[in-house]
């Protein structure tokens, strides 16, 4: 989000926290996301979500306040065209065309959905290391392959960060005056002539990385030992009571209190 998803290291109590419990939290901010659209749950869940980051890993939302910006649009485009789309009362009436509650609600829940989720992944890669990541897994069951590219997904995406602000810099040190410019379209245009070399790049690394995995037997079988190891401690059984209650409370919010902004409220 707000420049690179790189783990920051620190001694929070999200830092310390057993990345198992951390996954579960994202499972379930996940499901809890995906399964309403209800304007005041999600809200709810995102506040949540917000004030656990900067209570337990201290990270405010002026972290990752550019980012959000940046999906306003995104929202507001989803809520026009839902509101176009849905049936159902008029909340407004633009030049002869109708905008409709329903589809305004849906477009606004769909974008809370969004926030949430972004933030909840932010603080997750932020506060856990790749190297956490992939243990985490290969303990839950996942093949040790398989996480092991999980965690490089997470150094991967740096990496290509880096590079497209590299190669955005080359082009405006030999002339280019798009890649510094304000204007989308102009900028588009630089995005799109520098994605071929960032893509050669890729997969250069790709294939570098490739081999030397395989020269260090990592596809070889046999058990793996590991130098680390995770250890679930009362703060991470406490930390999934603490999710526990609140995926409680979100779902009775969705079952037994009536829905805001409801046609004929």
């Amino acid at each position: 989000m707000n420049g690179t998803m790189l783990y920051r290291p620190g001694d929070s109590i999200l830092h310390r926290a057993d990345p198992r419990a951390k996954i579960a939290v994202i499972v379930v901010v996940l499901i809890l996301a995906l399964t309403t659209t209800r304007i005041d749950v999600l809200v709810a869940l995102t506040v949540a979500v917000v004030v656990g980051l900067a209570v337990l890993a201290r990270i405010t939302p002026v972290s990752y306040a550019k980012a959000l910006v940046l999906i306003v649009p995104l929202i507001l485009l989803l809520t026009l065209l839902q509101s176009l789309v849905q049936s159902g009362a008029a909340i407004a009436t633009i030049g002869g065309v109708s905008l409709s509650q329903a589809g305004v609600l849906l477009g606004l829940g769909i974008g809370m959905r969004l926030f949430a989720m972004g933030i909840c992944f932010y603080g997750f890669s932020v506060t856990t290391s790749p190297s956490d990541i992939a243990l985490a897994l290969n303990k839950v069951g996942v093949p040790y392959k398989f996480a092991y590219l999980t965690s490089f997904a997470f150094r991967f995406l740096p990496l290509l960060q880096d590079e497209a602000r590299t190669l955005l810099t080359a082009m405006a040190v030999r002339g280019s005056a798009e890649s510094s410019s304000r204007h989308p379209l102009r900028r588009g245009r630089a995005i799109v002539r520098m994605l071929f070399p960032m893509l050669a790049g890729s997969m250069k690394r790709s294939g570098d990385i490739a081999l030397s995995m395989e020269l260090r037997g990592y596809n070889l079988p046999g058990t793996r030992t590991f130098y680390r190891t995770l250890t679930f401690r009362t703060s991470d059984a406490l930390l999934l009571v603490g999710l526990v209650l609140l995926a409680g409370l979100l779902v009775g919010m969705q079952w037994y209190l009536p829905a805001p902004f409801t046609e004929g409220a």
